[in-house]
Formats: C-alpha cells, structure tokens, sequence
C-alpha cells in the first residue's frame, strides 16, 4: 500500500488527536497503526514523508528513550485544524 494524501490526513489527525494539549504524544508508530486500523509499515511510511516535509518531530527517541514517538510540528497542526 502506498502512502496517499488520505492516509497522510488520517495520521496526521492520528497523532493530532492522541496528543494532549502541549502537543506531547506518548505514542509510537504501532500504537498509530492500531488507533487508524493500518499496516505499520504504512505508518512508518508515512512517518518519513511527514517528516521529510517537516511535519512532524520526535518527542522521544528510540536512542535515549526507548521509544520512538511524533507529535506534529505549528505548521501540520494548522493544516489539521483548518481541515
């Protein structure tokens, strides 16, 4: 499955949507995968696109944390809002 701009809409609202109001998200990529109902090689996917266009940052990393989590960056969370 390839990453379309409708599964792009659909995570970023994922992540939008499990992120409290500092925009802190304590959710990785299989826990997106299991909240939409797709592949996580679909939301990797779509994690890196989001990323290459500067969509979305970690707040955790793998490396230090343990875990790898995203929340949106001011520009993603306009787009979500404004639809």
């Amino acid at each position: 499955m390839s990453v379309t701009p409708a599964i792009i809409k659909s995570v970023m609202k994922g992540i939008y949507n499990l992120c409290d109001e500092d925009n802190y998200n304590v959710y990785d990529a299989y826990d997106l995968a299991e909240y939409l109902g797709l592949e996580i090689s679909v939301i990797d996917a779509t994690i890196e696109t989001l990323s290459d266009a500067g969509c979305i940052s970690e707040c955790m990393n793998l490396h230090d944390d343990g875990i790898q989590t995203y929340c949106l960056t001011d520009k993603a969370i306009d787009m979500v809002e404004l639809g």
